[in-house]
């Protein structure tokens, strides 16, 4: 197993460790999350039917870039165990999603929050999911490398 690769798929985990941490707390501004909502220390989970479309296309961006990594990050360590190139790649394709679906969702809710609400300052979920990026779309960047090396440094066979 190539040093690359183990760092890549740990920075990818730890792009994972804050995609998950911005997506399920409330501090994406004042008190207010993707899921629920806080006020004077009581939250209240959103009633589904009272949702506008924006926050349904957060939503569905934020599972899915979460599904997306999980499966990537999972397939990468499998994969880099039994040195497989083309599995590594796909990997890294995977991780890349994940985390550009973690960058639609918080620009998708600050472009709302932007135009409806205003200026005001966002909390540290928010700050989580913008950050997530550099280490799920660097880290899946250097997995799909290290597999698209392996794949060109592999030997030949020859034909007799």
């Amino acid at each position: 197993m190539n040093k690359t690769l183990v760092g890549s798929l740990v920075s990818s985990g730890l792009g994972l460790v804050l995609y998950l941490l911005g997506i399920a707390t409330t501090s994406w501004r004042a008190g207010v999350g993707l899921w629920q909502y806080c006020i004077f220390g009581a939250c209240v989970t959103y009633p589904i039917n009272g949702l506008g479309a924006y926050m349904h296309a957060c939503r569905f961006f934020a599972v899915v870039g979460a599904l997306l990594l999980i499966v990537g990050i999972g397939m990468g360590i499998q994969q880099a165990v039994k040195d497989k190139a083309d599995a590594l790649r796909t990997a890294g394709d995977l991780i890349i999603t994940g985390g550009t679906c973690g960058l639609i969702t918080a620009a998708i809710y600050t472009g709302y929050t932007q135009r409806y609400f205003g200026g005001f300052s966002y909390g540290y979920s928010f700050y989580a999911i913008w950050a997530q990026a550099l280490f799920t779309i660097g880290g899946g960047t250097s997995c799909h490398k290290v597999g698209s090396t392996a794949q060109q440094i592999q030997p030949v066979a020859q034909v007799a």
